[in-house]
């Protein structure tokens, strides 16, 4: 731009000091007038290519500030899932425990107490004649390791679960235990291995009423690993096969938000 002002300048004072014809000057200063058009169109271009590229910058601006918006959102959702699964998951343990208070002590004596029946649950497979109660031990264990998993101590909380499994390996407590492993990965973020542990609930314990909080948590922990397609498979397969559960419930709301239902 700044070398095309100066040839028009050099050129125009070269029309004064010209000493030529007059059809000599007349051509010159019809050159001029076509540099000084050229000029003008260019600084025009110019500007209109400014206007566009500021208009194209705030455009991916205000993407970027969508974008981080709906990332917002996301996580917001995420917290408020896992909160509503977690409630789930403590109503059952304490109804369980409430259960729990009605098998005869480990000498056969009956309770000195009117204790709630248990009622029976359509998700576990039908249980054998006089089922062998869990012995005291198996039962303090289980209580020490969700005392420190309501406390938030979950390595302290794995490793109590894994010792009822190891020391009790065929307890009634066992698919209860298994999902608490995967529940003290899940609280530690470590979400390889709750996704391990809760495929081991799924597939050592297909009949067990936690099968359905094993795959919507081992969903969540598919999507906080980023691996969003197996995680929304996880949910579609929890309503067809529990569709009457709180499980399935959950799922449909986050596939819906995922516009996925």
């Amino acid at each position: 731009m700044k070398r095309i002002l100066v040839l028009f300048l050099f050129l125009a004072f070269g029309v004064t000091a010209y000493g030529g014809t007059k059809e000599d000057i007349a051509q010159i200063q019809r050159n001029l007038l076509e540099i000084q058009q050229q000029f003008w169109d260019l600084e025009k271009k110019l500007k209109d290519t400014s206007s566009v590229d500021t208009t194209v910058k705030n455009v991916q601006d205000s993407m970027e500030e969508l974008r981080g918006v709906q990332a917002n959102l996301n996580a917001k959702l995420e917290k408020v899932l896992n909160e509503v699964q977690t409630l789930h998951e403590q109503m059952e343990d304490t109804n369980r425990r409430v259960r729990e208070l009605s098998i005869p002590s480990a000498a056969g004596m009956p309770p000195t107490t009117t204790n709630p029946v248990e009622e029976p649950d359509e998700n576990r497979a039908p249980a054998p004649s006089q089922p062998p109660p869990a012995g005291v031990g198996e039962q303090q264990v289980y209580q020490t390791a969700m005392g420190e998993y309501a406390k938030g101590r979950f390595e302290q909380a794995l490793r109590a679960f894994q010792d009822l499994q190891d020391q009790f390996p065929n307890s009634r407590l066992s698919d209860d235990a298994q999902f608490m492993i995967g529940e003290s990965y899940y609280g530690m973020k470590e979400y390889v291995d709750a996704v391990s542990e809760y495929d081991k609930v799924i597939k050592s314990h297909p009949d067990s009423d936690r099968v359905p909080g094993a795959r919507l948590k081992k969903a969540f922990s598919l999507f906080s690993l980023g691996k969003k397609g197996q995680g929304v498979i996880e949910l579609q397969q929890i309503v067809q096969l529990y569709p009457t559960t709180k499980e399935a419930e959950i799922a449909r709301q986050r596939l819906e938000e995922l516009g996925l239902e």
